[in-house]
């Protein structure tokens, strides 16, 4: 059974694809937006409003059997198909008036729906752990106001996972693109067959019993207020337990906790942070050093992660280093780059000539001697973790390299120990920049316990920590006066009617349901105090200038931040809005997008300005969250434009 967020990782990369190869055909842009993905059933499906629509049938083979669909608007469907076989603007427009589709149109339309139908299998065999195939057969018209949810037609009932996004072509919007495919093919729902004989047998017994379920319901409801009246009354003395028996328990619950070994004592994480970040700027450097090539690092950053926050993020095929650990206690770390990388540094090592090693990286072959040479650079890797650590850290910490294993980040089930097991890692990772090569990041991953760091803050919104102003302590919490707060027994004798507790019930129960309210608004009150302020992130100081003018023109109070910044610092603020200046748009540059949207408010604008813009990379932009692009070299004016359009509500 597959995990929904994998199957979403796919339909992403679906749409993203879709999107490149639908545009290539027609020789026109199209965008698909704002993708969405439920489970649903068929009466669910059809709540949803569409007009007259076409829908297309994907048969699956494979791993798995049964059939998929499309559904388009009619209109949309005319337009996609005349648009592909170049028919006038004008004749387009009257074949959706008339609602024609028929002859040649609707025939483009079919090919249109099999490049979708290539995408899926494409993406599917690449991405997904079984094997499926989408072939596309019908091309039908369909009125929904016209058809019975409860029949089979034009697709039968049952449980489907759904998706669903807007279309643009060039400058006109569309209606949406709609796939459903059975849920059962995922493993999110129940075969078809038993789904339908649950459901007909709840019917039965709904039938046979309508009367008496009513009846049970309410005197279940009675049953609850007796059992939650029989909490609130004070226990009696037969169950109230003896004097003895609680002293004996607490002398118990002493000695267990003098047994109990001292915690080792929170490493501050600034320290790590230094020990890693040096470790891993060593670790690049003598990679270099090594290979006899150069590399620059950028976009460094440390910070808590978990395996699923991991692999939520779109990533490139890589290779897993174990370093396992051996100190105060043992375990083990991971050291992650991209696959290909691997192979250019283990192809690199042994001198294989450029061509096989590009050969090689296409094909994503890392074994033989490439895999033995990539393990020697991974054991200079270990040399510059251990020597940091041994520096700069107090307590024990030794690696040694273990197993190099490959993976697909959009195949790993999160609940599989395979690449690395669930747990909360803490993380560095670093960009990587060569002039003679195009590579990715290094990562490395160590479990929280073997660094001996707090655990993560719990966080009430964006980068905020829950603090003790916002959430007292009771132990630290310091009541008004003439206000006590009552203690649980004082609580129990209210419950009870104890006449010596009458007097405070009521400035008890007055108090303690006005705590949220008035938690909310001091939370409320401190947020409309933060300034306001647009965060200005650059990878040159130079480039950021004009920006910064410009926003300061506009009424906007620029907050200039270094890319490889902590982002610490913007919390104290109302952010508003991001700005995001690249020096080329690269994979560096999308991880900066990731960071920015992963640090900021996911509601207000971010607006990247670079230059060497591609369609590919404007949609992959889109999908990182970013609200408006600005090419560069930009006029003070265009700038301007931007910055007026996208943060005139938001600030």
């Amino acid at each position: 059974m597959a995990d929904k967020a994998v199957v979403d990782r796919v339909f992403n990369a679906i749409i993203e694809q879709t999107s490149e190869e639908v545009g290539a055909l027609l020789g026109a842009t199209i965008a698909l937006e704002e993708h969405q993905t439920k489970l649903l059933n068929k009466n669910q499906i059809f709540e949803i409003k569409r007009s007259r629509s076409v829908i297309s049938t994907m048969v699956i083979s494979g791993d798995r059997e049964g059939n998929a669909f499309i559904i388009t608007a009619q209109k949309d469907s005319s337009t996609l198909g005349g648009t592909l076989i170049m028919l006038p603007p004008d004749q387009i427009e009257e074949n959706c008036k008339q609602r024609i589709f028929e002859g040649e149109a609707a025939d483009a339309f079919g090919e249109v729906a099999n490049i979708i139908a290539g995408v899926y299998t494409s993406v599917f065999q690449e991405m997904y752990p079984e094997k499926l195939h989408f072939k596309r057969t019908d091309v039908n018209e369909f009125i929904p106001t016209k058809l019975d949810p409860e029949g089979d037609l034009p697709f039968p009932p049952g449980e489907y996972y759904y998706s669903s996004c807007s279309i643009k072509l060039e400058e006109q919007q569309l209606e949406k693109l709609e796939v459903i495919v059975p849920a059962q093919i995922f493993g999110l729902a129940p075969p078809l067959e038993t789904a339908a004989v649950a459901q007909q047998e709840g019917t039965v017994e709904k039938e046979g019993t309508g009367t008496e379920e009513v009846d049970t319901q309410e005197v279940g409801a009675d049953t609850g207020s007796a059992s939650s009246s029989a909490e609130a009354a004070p226990e009696s003395e037969e169950d109230a337990p003896e004097p003895m028996a609680v002293a004996e328990a607490e002398a118990e619950a002493e000695t267990e906790t003098e047994a109990t070994p001292k915690a080792i004592k929170h490493v501050e994480l600034s320290i790590v942070d230094r020990v890693l970040k040096a470790a891993i700027t060593q670790c690049a450097e003598e990679i270099g050093a090594m290979l006899d090539i150069e590399i620059e690092l950028s976009s460094l950053s440390t910070g808590y992660v978990s395996k699923e926050e991991y692999f939520a993020k779109p990533g490139p095929k890589s290779t897993v280093t174990e370093m396992v650990v051996t100190g105060d206690p043992d375990g083990t770390s991971y050291f992650i780059v991209d696959l290909k990388d691997s192979i250019y540094f283990g192809g690199t090592l042994v001198m294989l000539p450029k061509d096989e090693i590009s050969s090689r990286m296409q094909s994503g072959e890392l074994d033989g001697e490439i895999e033995d040479a990539f393990g020697e650079v991974a054991n200079i890797i270990s040399g510059g973790i251990v020597e940091n650590f041994a520096e700069m850290f107090p307590y024990k910490f030794h690696v040694k390299k273990g197993n190099v294993e490959a993976f697909t980040p959009t195949k790993v089930m999160v609940e599989n120990p395979k690449p690395f097991p669930a747990a909360e890692y803490y993380s560095v990772s670093v960009s990587m920049d060569c002039d003679t090569q195009d590579l990715g990041r290094l990562t490395y991953l160590i479990p929280v316990e073997l660094l001996h760091i707090p655990p993560r803050p719990e966080q009430t919104s964006w980068g905020e920590t829950i603090s003790d102003e916002i959430t007292p302590k009771p132990q630290l919490k310091k009541e008004a006066p003439g206000k006590p707060q009552p203690q649980p027994e004082t609580l129990k004798k209210q419950q009870s009617g104890d006449p010596a507790t009458k007097e405070t019930k009521p400035e008890s129960a007055s108090t303690q349901p006005r705590a949220p309210e008035s938690a909310e608004k001091e939370t409320a009150a401190k947020e409309a105090a933060k300034e306001a302020v647009v965060a200005v992130v650059y990878q040159d100081s130079s480039a950021a200038e004009p920006y910064t003018v410009i926003l300061g023109e506009c009424g906007h109070n620029p907050v200039p931040l270094a890319a490889n910044a902590n982002f610490n610092s913007l919390r104290q603020n109302k952010v508003c809005g991001s700005l995001l200046i690249l020096d080329k748009v690269d994979d560096n540059a999308f991880a900066l997008m990731i960071k920015i949207r992963s640090e900021t408010p996911a509601s207000q604008p971010l607006i990247v300005a670079g230059s060497t813009w591609t369609r590919s990379a404007v949609l992959k932009a889109i999908k990182y969250g970013v609200n408006d692009i600005i090419p560069t070299p930009a006029t003070a004016d265009e700038i301007r434009a931007k910055v007026q359009q996208n943060l005139k509500n938001s600030c």
